[in-house]
Formats: C-alpha cells, sequence, structure tokens
C-alpha cells in the first residue's frame, strides 16, 4: 500500500484514486473540500445543509470512480460543478419562501406598511386580486429586495424569466389598481 504525502499534486493523486487508492482520494478530498464547502454554502446559506451537499458530492465522484467514470483531470473543477449543481437542486426543493394560501399571513405583513388611508383600501384589493404567484414576486423582489438572479434557483427559472414575471406582475397590479380607481370614482360620482 502507498503511503500519499499532503503536498503531492492533484494529477497524481486522481490518477490514485481512480485506480482505488483510498487514501489519494482521502488526500484530494482534504485538498478540493474546504473550497466546495464555501460554494456550497454560499448558494445554501446553511453551513450543515453545504456540509451534506460536500459529502454528497464526493461520494457521487468515488462512486464515479468504482464504475470506470468521473474526471481525468480538473478534478478540483469536477467537484465544484458537482456542489453547486446539488446546491442548486437543494435550493429549488427548500426555496427561500414559505408558500401559504392563508390570507391572515399576508395581511400580518401587510398590515405595518400600508398607511390607513382610503387609498390603501384600493391597493390592498389590487394586490388580492393577483394571482399568488404574482404577490410572491412582488414581495419577493420590491419588499424583501431580492434580485432576480438570487431567486431564480429556488423558482427552477433563469433570471430573466423571474424579471419577466415580476415585469408582468407589476403592469397587472398597477392595471388592477386604475381599475379600483375608476370604480371607486364611478361609485363616488353616483352617491353624489
Amino acid at each position: 500500500m502507498r503511503v500519499w504525502v499532503e503536498d503531492q499534486g492533484l494529477p497524481e493523486l486522481l490518477a490514485g484514486a481512480r485506480n482505488g487508492d483510498e487514501l489519494a482520494f482521502t488526500s484530494l478530498y482534504r485538498k478540493v473540500a474546504p473550497a466546495a464547502r464555501r460554494t456550497a454554502q454560499r448558494i445554501v446559506q446553511d453551513a450543515h445543509a453545504a456540509e451534506d451537499l460536500v459529502q454528497e458530492a464526493f461520494y457521487l465522484v468515488l462512486r464515479a470512480f468504482r464504475t470506470g467514470h468521473g474526471p481525468t483531470d480538473s478534478f478540483a473543477a469536477y467537484v465544484q460543478s458537482t456542489v453547486k449543481r446539488l446546491a442548486y437542486r437543494h435550493f429549488a426543493k427548500q426555496g427561500r419562501t414559505v408558500v401559504t394560501d392563508s390570507d391572515a399571513v399576508w395581511e400580518r405583513y401587510l398590515a405595518p406598511v400600508i398607511p390607513p388611508t382610503a387609498q390603501a383600501d384600493l391597493v390592498v384589493a389590487a394586490w388580492a386580486s393577483l394571482p399568488a404567484r404574482w404577490r410572491r414576486i412582488l414581495w419577493l423582489i420590491e419588499v424583501d429586495r431580492y434580485t432576480p438572479a438570487e431567486l431564480a434557483p429556488g423558482m427552477a427559472m433563469t433570471p430573466n424569466a423571474v424579471s419577466s414575471l415580476a415585469t408582468r406582475a407589476r403592469r397587472a397590479l398597477c392595471a388592477a389598481y386604475q381599475e379600483m380607481q375608476e370604480a371607486e370614482g364611478e361609485t363616488l360620482a353616483q352617491a353624489s
């Protein structure tokens, strides 16, 4: 059995790991895992989940080696790519929001930000007329200040698609508000 030296280069370690040398694979893990962990944590924002994703990525690489597949060079890039793919999949499954159909949850968040005026009632009515998906995207972008690029992985969309969805939602909110204003104006005109 060969003993691997920690400063041995990645190509030699990779060749050893591909040939089934567990010490070589362990050395590769020690060299590459910290950067992979940082990448995963940057995406999922959770140290424990990031650690799990790195472990899963290395497991997948080891399994690929044992079946004669996996990287033949650029091991670190291969692991980084695997970690990113797993992290984005994790992010898409977990999401950054809690989806709810309960109006009480939305009212709790809306209550402190809407001033008590007649116009506020129109805004609330216009907001309530929007589909839940549009309300959610507007809230995340306009109130929580997420960017389309930050939301895209969790929504399984591209950043451009998220931006387009937000634009459609804004336009729909404006149109609904204008309709409510016109209806309110007609009601006031009929009352006088």
